[in-house]
């Protein structure tokens, strides 16, 4: 791998490669950014004089239990605009002073604190308080990648112990951040067995990727493989999940429909990173549901990714037969049912439209359809003592007006503590509207009980009325006034 790593991971930080390297004091943290440097940005700069200042300006670095990073630093102190597979990027790296280690020397004491300079303040602060405002300054705004350098003791004077328990106050902060970070474990050989058991470990207990390196020794081909794995750690961008088109056209009061999406929704919610696509799709082939799960697109420089589901006939069974239900056993119920069903949605394109208007204002027409329409005979007609030919037609136009009809029912049960009761039972919180409509009155259901009630006043409306609704209607549509008077005895 070439510098494609740094250019699709500077692809997702939209040209901006800011990096915040954080972790305790001691760890390798300067030591990693003069391996980085040197290896994958110094050789990108033609300028000699701008790679000298680069190199001046890079941390000091050395062993034994001297902090030798005294205050943040900012590498190369404005960012630097780099050209790299033809595409510019703009690169800087952020040296935190980093968590103290109470047995490293160089912070004073608690009574006589060493001061330092930091960027953020005009005066100059304790070392300790430098440390604990750093990372979070450094890694929420002044950087878009986080890398967290750690330990396991294999160098230095330090043990595994000393850098885990910075790592258990650190790493809860860094991930409350919610920005990308990757674990480096610097340790003195990363191909050593014990060194890659406790980066899985750490991997493991903080759910974020960690890598073996030795920070001195660096390879181009260890920071590219830290560039791919930090890349893994941006959430996903963009997952478009794609189902049978026959599932699409269905909604989620179909059972098995209902069943893919909250199968979906779960894996969606759980899995956020570049990193869990593979998981996504693992967790998508445990369900009986698909009968195959493809990942076909994966881009982490960019978070898009695409998986195609796919079921089987049983599925496709299961649907049509919910759709058609009890009524379709052979051939000629099924083709019946097709008959029926166009005829039905022919009606139903004409008046869907009122229908849609009536649910919201109350009141929808439907516009008449050219096959629809009548012409009349032609007749000759005299207006201002010219002649002329009046040609007319008429249509069907059908109206909808949404009534709120109205249903009570009240019954009458006793005492008046007995109806408070009654009245506190079906509005307690927890009582939802299903449980109201299914209670039992006198052997019958609330719900239809009302319904009842609502389809005796509907039909109790006479036929003499509604040939006088329609007759209104018909003089105000083809009167052209928009003035109406109705007395209603």
């Amino acid at each position: 791998m070439n510098d494609t790593a740094l250019t699709n991971l500077s692809s997702r930080m939209k040209n901006d490669f800011y990096v915040g390297v954080v972790g305790s004091v001691r760890s390798g943290k300067s030591s990693f950014i003069n391996s980085f440097f040197r290896l994958m940005v110094l050789p990108n700069v033609n300028d000699e004089f701008l790679k000298h200042k680069i190199l001046d300006e890079l941390p000091q670095t050395a062993q034994g239990r001297q902090i030798m990073t005294v205050e943040p630093k900012f590498i190369p102190s404005t960012a630097l605009e780099m050209n790299i597979n033809d595409k510019l990027l703009n690169l800087r790296f952020v040296d935190c002073v980093g968590e103290i280690i109470p047995s490293s020397e160089g912070y004073g004491s608690d009574l006589e604190p060493r001061l330092v300079k930091t960027p953020w303040f005009d005066d100059a602060i304790p070392f300790k308080e430098a440390a604990q405002i750093g990372t979070e300054k450094v890694i929420f705004n002044h950087s878009n990648l986080g890398v967290y350098i750690t330990s396991d003791g294999s160098f230095g004077e330090f043990k595994r112990y000393d850098y885990e328990s910075i790592e258990n106050h650190l790493i809860p902060k860094m991930k409350e951040l919610n920005k990308p970070f990757v674990i480096l474990l610097n340790t003195k050989d990363p191909n050593d067995k014990k060194a890659i058991d406790l980066a899985n470990e750490i991997e493991n207990k903080w759910g974020t990727t960690c890598i073996c390196i030795n920070a001195i020794n660096m390879t181009k081909d260890d920071c590219n493989n830290i560039l791919s794995k930090a890349l893994e750690e941006f959430p996903i961008a963009d997952l478009e999940i794609s189902l049978p088109d026959y599932i699409d056209v269905i909604g989620d009061d179909i059972e098995l429909k209902a069943n893919i999406n909250e199968v979906i929704n779960g894996v969606e919610k759980k899995y956020n990173k570049v990193k869990d696509v593979e998981r996504i799709c693992e967790s998508l082939r445990a369900s009986e549901l698909f009968s195959s799960v493809q990942l076909e697109l994966l881009e982490t420089s960019s978070g898009k990714a695409s998986i195609v589901l796919d079921l089987d006939d049983s599925k496709y069974k299961e649907i049509v037969d919910s759709l058609l239900g009890d009524n379709c056993k052979n051939k000629a119920d099924f083709i019946k049912y097709l008959y029926t069903s166009k005829k039905a949605n022919e009606v139903y394109l004409q008046v869907k439209e009122a229908i849609l208007q009536a649910k919201e204002t109350g009141y929808g027409v439907s516009v008449p359809r050219i096959e629809d329409m009548k012409l009349l005979p032609p007749a000759v007609v005299k207006k201002n003592g010219m002649f002329g030919v009046k040609l007319s037609a008429t249509a069907p136009c059908i109206h909808m007006i949404a009534v709120d009809l109205e249903s009570s029912f009240t019954p009458i049960i006793g005492s008046e503590e007995q109806s408070k009761m009654l009245m506190e039972s079906l509005n307690g919180e927890d009582v939802s509207d299903d449980v109201v409509w299914n209670k039992e009155f006198f052997g019958k259901k609330l719900s239809d009980i009302v319904n009842d009630s609502m389809k005796s006043k509907i039909h109790s409306l006479p036929d003499r009325s509604k040939d006088k609704i329609k007759n209104v209607l018909d003089k105000i549509m083809n009167s052209q006034r928009n003035n109406l008077i109705a007395i209603i005895l």
